[in-house]
């Protein structure tokens, strides 16, 4: 049986997928794009738990199982490189708003076409 975290990533993800899918909202949009990258970290973070292995900062004398920090160091990195992309993100969507005075996903579309058009 799969641990407990591996469950509530994947019903974050599918949320997650399902409010990208259905809202037409940008600001919801990028909020459903963060909560599909914070399930992933989640699956990562719970796939790579280990009850039995101690943190990799120990004498070297003291002989046991320590936890591979390159998972660990992996997410810390996937996690800021995630919110440096969703803050880039929320200021085209500010740009957007302030051009065309919504945030719905479908009108913005239809303003562009009309102004493309010759």
């Amino acid at each position: 049986m799969p641990p407990i975290g591996v469950a509530v990533a994947a019903v974050l993800f599918v949320i997650g997928v399902g409010a990208l899918v259905i809202r037409r909202d940008l600001v919801f949009k990028l909020l459903a794009l963060g909560l599909i990258n914070s399930s992933t970290i989640l699956l990562l973070i719970s796939l790579d738990a280990q009850r039995s292995t101690m943190a990799p900062i120990v004498p070297p004398s003291v002989m046991t199982d320590v936890a591979d920090p390159l998972p660990q160091a992996l997410v810390l990195a996937a996690i800021v490189i995630s919110f440096a992309i969703l803050a880039l993100a929320l200021v085209f969507v500010m740009v957007l708003a302030e051009r065309y005075h919504t945030t719905d996903a479908l009108r913005i579309e239809r303003a562009v076409a009309r102004e493309t058009k010759p």
